[in-house]
């Protein structure tokens, strides 16, 4: 019967996501509000409308309201989070809004969660050599980590179907986890957040015929971030029914950041590189691994699957090292992403070599 459950969850809000997506892609092509491209991150042709995200919204909503009572856990709180990034994502891509009041939105989205709903990480475990975390350092801890994967995460939304297949990644797998735990009510949203982005995902691969836009990846980041602060939680009786896959506290913290490392880790690269050349962090440029890739002749899909697959990569790291000192996993993941790295710079400038030879 869960198992049913599941798969009503995923199933209900792909369909209510492909049917919303094709009412907006409809409505902003008869009103002729399309995404304009400048040629730095926005590099498609033009014709193509944005707010995507709408579809994953109210997908992944119905499908919420439906199974957030199947828990423990005050969904309510967090959906009214999501809600307001939503509405603030809906504004920023028709309106272009100041970076700064963004920024105020997604701290006091992540904050009213954190604080009211009690979903905070609490202890890392003695990884580092640190325990429980008071209460104000929790809170504050949570909630700059969260601003920051939001912002991480909506910068992978820069080429077709990326920021919608690791959305289906990171959900999928903490739904999965969940689901093993016996924890239908968390398993169910997040795999109706599964589902609300595979409906997208068939408009958003390459070529796209509408973008997620803001709308869809800070509500998106937001709420994946939630579910590991979840995962990273789970009580003891619950982890017993999966210790074949983890075995230990510190693990809970290692695998929920090897689901979200690579957008982070890309983004804290890119403003220490921006910073290093006196350039604001916050500056649009081509420094995204997703454009590197592009710039070394990959195309959109390819693009997608590479980053993808060093994702999965990292995972399966971090599980196979579970056992190994927390310090030398990081560092291992941290090696693996920046080797894949290192090897797309070099194609990349191998790239430009061979263009530049042949306009000679």
């Amino acid at each position: 019967m869960t198992y049913f459950l599941y798969l009503v969850a995923i199933a209900a809000s792909a369909i209510i996501s492909m049917y919303s997506v094709r009412k907006v892609m409809f409505i902003m092509r008869r009103r002729k509000i399309f995404d304009i491209p400048d040629n730095t991150r926005k590099i498609h042709g033009d014709q193509i409308p944005s707010l995507g995200g709408i579809g994953i919204y109210i997908g992944y909503i119905v499908v919420a309201t439906f199974f957030m009572y199947l828990g423990t856990v005050p969904w309510y709180y967090v959906i009214a989070s999501t809600t307001l990034l939503f509405f603030t994502g809906v504004y920023d891509d028709l309106m272009n809004m100041r970076p700064s009041k963004k920024l105020i939105a997604q701290l006091i989205a992540s904050a009213m969660t954190i604080y009211f709903a009690d979903i905070r990480i609490s202890s890392f475990y003695g990884i580092f050599g640190i325990g429980d975390l008071p209460f104000w350092l929790s809170i504050a801890l949570t909630t700059f980590c969260c601003t920051l994967f939001i912002n991480a995460f909506n910068f992978m939304d820069g080429i077709d179907g990326l920021a919608c297949g690791l959305a289906i990644l990171y959900s999928g797998l903490f739904a999965v986890m969940f689901a093993a735990m016996s924890l239908p009510g968390i398993a169910s949203i997040a795999f109706g957040l599964t589902g609300a982005a595979l409906g997208l995902l068939f408009y958003n691969i390459s070529p796209a015929r509408i973008y997620m836009g803001d709308t869809g990846s800070m509500f998106l980041g937001f709420t994946i971030f939630i579910l590991s602060v979840l995962f990273i939680n789970v009580h003891p009786h619950d982890r017993e029914k999966v210790t074949s896959l983890i075995f230990f506290d510190q693990g809970l913290i290692i695998i929920a950041i090897s689901i979200l490392f690579l957008p982070v880790y890309d983004a804290i690269r890119v403003f220490i590189l921006r910073a290093s050349r006196g350039i604001s962090p916050l500056k649009a440029d081509r420094t995204h691994l997703h454009y590197y890739l592009l710039d070394a002749g990959f195309t959109h899909t390819q693009s997608v699957l590479i980053i993808l697959a060093t994702n999965i990569l990292i995972i399966a790291l971090a599980f196979l090292m579970q056992a190994v000192n927390p310090i030398i996993t990081l560092l291992a993941i941290t090696l693996l992403a920046s080797s894949v790295l290192f090897v797309i710079y070099r194609l990349r400038q191998r790239n430009f070599t061979k263009t530049e030879y042949q306009n000679v």
